[in-house]
């Protein structure tokens, strides 16, 4: 095929987009939104993936210690001799309730593969409090002392072996005094089940908007085969090969499956940066801004994803074209 012809036809392709513009903007719509499902998807997916290693590789947990009322509680259930309460405690006297603390603190370093013990006073779980709500709000917090102190005393354990934390916790857990243990190991599960769902739920609407696009781009070839149906019948009759007459209609499909890719393309593009810098910005937690730091920069995946996105949609574009040509125009 000569280049002139090839330059017309594909004219008469782009020509056939602007004369049928209603099909070619459901076509674009419709397969943008499923390009956008999928591409969104896949970034989830992947930093998802990326925050559970992250979560992973935090090699420590917390351990919560009951309240001195609850311990005072348990030993009375015991029949054991009860302490006095650290907000009960006068000056000079003993402070029963840190000798059980640094009791538990011991109990916990004993364990083989424990490799440090911190404590974590009720009284420092308040101040970073503070310091998360920020100085305007900070002093809501005013009253929050002594016996009217809600939080528990807890223990920050960090381990030698992260493939042994699920039996460091339970050793953990079984110290008189501990009420609950936290782990990154339950963040992990958590994130995974969301990735999981995502999938299957993604996938399925992935599917059906694909079956769509393939329909409405179907009817858009087929309204511009009927808008130009003595045309070819012309170039039939004066002797215009199958391939010459197939062309301006796979172009066609071709320039629908692009244009939506752009736009899926730019969308996702804007929409990334802007989620992301609004999360950066607002978390406040320490823990949480670190593990927001290995979401994936867009411009790290920003080659792959347009090269998924032009693919999938040519191939979409040039499908639902052969199947329309194949069925309703006798060439």
């Amino acid at each position: 095929m000569r280049a002139s012809s090839f330059s017309y036809l594909s004219k008469q392709g782009v020509k056939s987009l602007w004369s049928n513009r209603m099909m070619t903007l459901a076509s674009v719509g419709v397969l943008t939104a499923c390009l956008l499902i999928v591409g969104f998807a896949v970034l989830l997916t992947e930093n998802i993936n990326n925050m559970v290693k992250f979560v992973e590789q935090q090699n420590e947990f917390k351990a919560f210690v009951y309240t001195e009322k609850a311990y005072n509680q348990m030993l009375t259930d015991k029949n054991e001799e009860t302490i006095v309460p650290s907000y009960e405690t006068k000056p000079g006297e003993e402070n029963q309730w840190l000798g059980v603390l640094e009791k538990i603190e011991q109990e916990i370093k004993k364990i083989d593969n424990v490799s440090s013990v911190e404590l974590v006073t009720k009284e420092e779980g308040i101040e970073e409090m503070k310091k998360q709500l920020g100085p305007e709000q900070a002093s809501l917090l005013d009253d929050y002392k002594g016996e009217d102190n809600p939080l528990n005393d807890s223990f920050t354990v960090t381990v030698d072996d992260l493939s042994l934390l699920d039996k460091t916790i339970s050793e953990v857990e079984k110290i008189e005094g501990i009420e609950i243990v936290t782990a990154a190991s339950e963040a992990a599960s958590t994130l995974t089940s969301i990735r999981n769902i995502i999938n299957v739920v993604g996938w399925a609407i992935i599917g059906a908007l694909v079956i769509v696009s393939l329909v409405i781009i179907t009817n858009t070839i087929r309204a511009s085969i009927f808008t130009r149906r003595k045309e070819l019948n012309i170039m039939k009759y004066v002797g215009a090969t199958n391939s010459f007459i197939r062309l301006p209609f796979i172009i066609e499909g071709i320039c629908l499956g692009l244009l939506s890719a752009l736009i899926a393309f730019g969308v996702i593009w804007v929409g990334y940066e802007a989620v992301l810098n609004t999360f950066v910005d607002k978390v406040s937690s320490q823990w949480l801004q670190e593990a927001f730091r290995s979401i994936i920069p867009f411009e790290d995946v920003a080659l792959q994803l347009g090269g998924f996105f032009a693919i999938s949609s040519i191939v979409i574009g040039v499908l639902g074209s052969v199947v329309s040509i194949r069925n309703h125009i006798k060439v």
